[in-house]
């Protein structure tokens, strides 16, 4: 059987799409031979916590959070909070970094129904 992806293919992947892969690898195993521990290794490497590194005062220590938000029209207008955000911040200076996630359809179609 014939992977999806080459593994020279890997490094050129968006996150989203690294991330969609090793999702996809759990449910077709047999297509993604080999390839899982590439796919989970570039994605380690683009982890924003990774090594991290404060970019204001050099500090190691971080907190993380989440926060999500409307986007605007429709999604603003029914409280749909489709937008998604790790906050990376600084344990020392409080120094904060936002990552953009994704909301996947599921949780969007459950803050639709409850109201966000």
């Amino acid at each position: 059987m014939q992977t999806i992806i080459q593994k020279e293919d890997i490094k050129g992947l968006s996150y989203d799409a690294l991330v969609e892969h090793i999702r996809l690898s759990k449910v077709n195993s047999d297509e993604y031979l080999g390839l899982l521990g590439d796919l989970k290794a570039e994605l380690k490497l683009r982890e924003p916590t990774a090594d991290y590194q404060c970019r204001a005062c050099g500090h190691r220590e971080y907190e993380e959070r989440q926060i999500r938000a409307s986007g605007g029209g429709i999604s603003a207008l029914f409280d749909v909070q489709n937008e998604k955000y790790r906050v990376i911040t600084c344990h020392r200076c409080k120094y904060s970094e936002l990552y953009q996630g994704t909301v996947g359809a599921g949780q969007a179609a459950i803050d639709f129904i409850f109201g966000g």
